[in-house]
């Protein structure tokens, strides 16, 4: 049966968020209906039972009729009292209907709409930020590709092939000589500071402390709409310095802070002078010089290691803090550059392309840092949706649960004192016992739903090595042609360790439940980034990574449900879609054996076989090395004596024929992937004739080609 963690996706996420809390909001707005039928019938029948219990005041002399002895009078008297005694029990209905049914059920209906609501909120909000940072990516990677493509222009029309490599060569050379010069400044003096002698390698290594040990605030402005990031006060300041600096007291750690605030690392907030304050009142912000003297980013939560840049000369994505000496002969802004009697002279034609260079690999510094960090937060989104989704079906369920019981409990309220009305209560029951639950939550989803859930990977798209920076979320044919193989290694690689697993494990069930068994999403998420940080040249090396890791077997599974999910192109590509439709439409299915359905079934697979005809190798092969995996697990399982076995066989076809429906194929269908599910069924079952028929086809246009 269909759930709402697996019903309410799209591409924006908001979309299916907005769809189910629309459902949602209805079933608050149904609680609402009830609970004023309620109200309105409690409120009948504590007017009627009040208007029956005040009969005797109603009717004038009744009390000097009362005891004349004539029948009549005691007759008049008797239907009175029954009277009020039918108001009493209207009266204790309405009592009842308030304690066991509207309080109650009012006070939960009140709960269940703030769940709701906080859950809409949160999964509202998070999403939108979300959307802004996927367009600061976007934006990221036009700016990105922009100098790329400027740096190409510029380079192709002042420099021939020759030349350029003369000048790289020159831009090593003066490089290597100036990361040499940079390690010997290291050590010359900076100056006094705090009344401490300090060479810049200790300078740096005290400002970087403070930035990245230092926890930091937003400062407000007063009176205007404006704050000021990275901020500390005072007081934090020398705090910290007394605790990790050598500083003998208060006094020179305020010596301290003072020359901090001279040499430009500091600036005033709220302050108004040239004077270093050690106040909780007084707050400084650090200004872009002091992280460029730290060599940290203000926006990067991990801080790199001092002497990254100096060691990063051979890495050819990254680029040392050199440049500007080679761009200009100027000194730079913290003064810590010196020139070298061997220093090389460029033409203006060349610096202009080092600075189109250096601009090129700042950008992409900030884009791959931008898709690593908007991608972790993508993967933390899906897992907050799919808890709030899972979080509100049950909530639901516990809805029209709910309201089940109280009907029941009106029903019997109703029942237990008006024996009267019989019949009409005994329908009341019967409308109860109608009420089903489950079918109104399908009901619901089946009307509502928006998508499967499919994750949108974001991927660093380098200009030069598209691909070669991530294995998850990359075209199927670029991770082949990367990995020179037919079939992605992350995915050879993780079969062949379930081959090498399959013989520790106790029996068939337990094989088979590595596969079909649900996995919480952030743990699938854990080995998917153990496995999406390095490009792999052996499976032997991914076999490092999942015993090092110590991953479940059904994780690992996930993990590459995951991997095919978000492929870009699905194995089964969007352009032979409808062809498969119309071939499953043509020649269905039958669950029972006839000369007509096997008819079809001949038809079916011969169709589904020139379809995929049309697919990339590496999409066919992988395809392949999938179904061959399982159809060898299925055979096994087969091999068994026990009528067990044989329905064990049947059943995990079924299931990871559906686990797998939205791996290889990613059309959004709302009403399901139906159509997955029997392609990848008939993969199974009909594998041998379907993978000969495409082999001897491509044996046929290869000789077609080469004749």
């Amino acid at each position: 049966m269909a759930s709402i963690v697996d019903s309410f996706w799209t591409e924006d996420y908001s979309t299916g968020v907005n769809a189910l809390f629309e459902a949602l909001t209805r079933g608050c707005d149904q609680n609402e209906l009830y609970i004023q039928l309620f109200a309105s019938r409690m409120e009948f029948e504590a007017n009627q039972g009040k208007q029956l219990c005040q009969m005797d005041k109603n009717i004038e002399g009744l009390e000097a009729n009362t005891m004349t002895g004539f029948t009549l009078d005691h007759a008049l008297h008797t239907l009175v009292l029954n009277m009020q005694e039918e108001g009493n029990n209207h009266l204790m209905i309405a009592s009842d209907i308030e304690s066991t049914v509207l309080r109650p059920f009012s006070k939960w209906c009140e709960e269940h709409k703030q769940r709701v609501e906080y859950s809409r909120r949160t999964l509202k909000t998070n999403v939108a930020n979300f959307q802004k940072s996927r367009k600061l990516v976007e934006r990221h990677g036009q700016v990105y590709f922009g100098k790329c493509r400027q740096y190409e222009d510029f380079r192709r029309s002042k420099f021939n092939e020759e030349e350029l490599n003369e000048i790289m060569k020159s831009l090593k050379v003066q490089q290597e000589r100036e990361i040499l010069a940079a390690r010997e400044r290291e050590f010359t003096s900076f100056g006094k500071v705090g009344n401490i002698d300090l060479d810049f390698k200790s300078m740096r290594e005290i400002v970087h402390a403070l930035l990245s040990q230092l926890p930091k605030t937003e400062y407000k402005v007063p009176l205007i709409n404006f704050k000021i990031p990275n901020t500390n006060s005072g007081s934090e300041i020398v705090k910290f310095l007394m605790e990790h600096v050598s500083v003998k007291d208060a006094d020179q750690a305020e010596v301290f802070g003072q020359d901090l605030l001279d040499k430009g690392f500091l600036k005033y907030c709220n302050g108004v002078g040239t004077t270093f304050v050690n106040s909780r009142k007084f707050q400084y912000s650090w200004r872009d010089y002091a992280y460029r003297f730290a060599r940290i980013s203000p926006d990067e939560t991990e801080t790199q290691g001092l002497d990254v840049q100096l060691a990063s000369e051979g890495k050819s994505n990254s680029s040392p803090d050199l440049m500007p000496a080679i761009l200009t002969s100027s000194s730079t802004p913290d003064a810590e550059t010196t020139t070298t009697s061997e220093k090389t002279v460029f033409s203006d034609a060349e610096r202009t392309l080092f600075k189109l260079k250096r601009e090129v690999e700042d950008s992409d510094k900030k884009y791959q840092q931008q898709c690593i960090k908007v991608d972790a937060l993508r993967c933390s989104l899906e897992e907050l949706i799919i808890d709030h989704y899972a979080f509100m079906e049950k909530c639901e369920v516990d809805r029209l649960k709910a309201l089940k019981k109280v009907v029941l409990d009106f029903s019997t309220i109703m029942g237990g004192t008006l024996s009267s009305f019989e019949t009409l209560l005994d329908q009341t029951k019967k409308i109860e016992l109608g009420i089903s639950p489950a079918e109104d939550l399908a009901n619901m989803i089946k009307g509502r739903r928006t998508g499967y859930f499919r994750p949108m990977a974001i991927s660093y798209n380098n200009y030069y090595n598209p691909g070669g920076f991530q294995n998850f979320g990359i075209e199927l044919d670029t991770r082949c042609r990367l990995d020179k193989r037919v079939v992605p290694l992350l995915v050879s690689a993780i079969l062949s360790y379930m081959d090498l697993l399959y013989p520790e494990l106790p029996n068939d069930s337990v094989r088979t439940r590595i596969w079909t068994a649900p996995v919480k999403l952030s743990l699938t998420h854990e080995i998917r980034s153990q496995l999406n940080q390095t490009q792999f040249e052996t499976e032997a090396e991914i076999f490092e990574v999942i015993e090092a890791s110590k991953v479940e077997s059904a994780t690992l599974a996930s993990a590459m449900k995951i991997y095919l999910m978000e492929l870009p192109v699905a194995l089964i590509t969007d352009d032979i879609c409808e062809i498969l439709k119309t071939i499953y439409s043509e020649f269905p299915i039958s669950s029972k054996v006839t000369d007509q359905s096997e008819a079809n079934d001949q038809k079916r697979v011969a169709g589904l076989s020139n379809a995929l005809h049309s697919l990339s190798t590496p999409h066919l092969a992988t395809l392949d090395a999938i179904t061959s995996h399982f159809s060898r697990l299925i055979k096994i399982i087969k091999m068994g004596e026990k009528e067990i076995d044989k329905d064990l066989a049947g059943e995990f076809t079924n299931a990871i024929s559906q686990q797998f429906s939205n791996c290889i194929l990613h059309n959004n269908f709302p009403e399901g992937n139906d159509l997955g599910f029997k392609i990848f069924h008939d993969l199974l079952t009909y594998r041998k004739p379907i993978f000969r028929n495409l082999k001897r086809q491509n044996s046929r246009g290869k000789d077609l080609n080469q004749n």
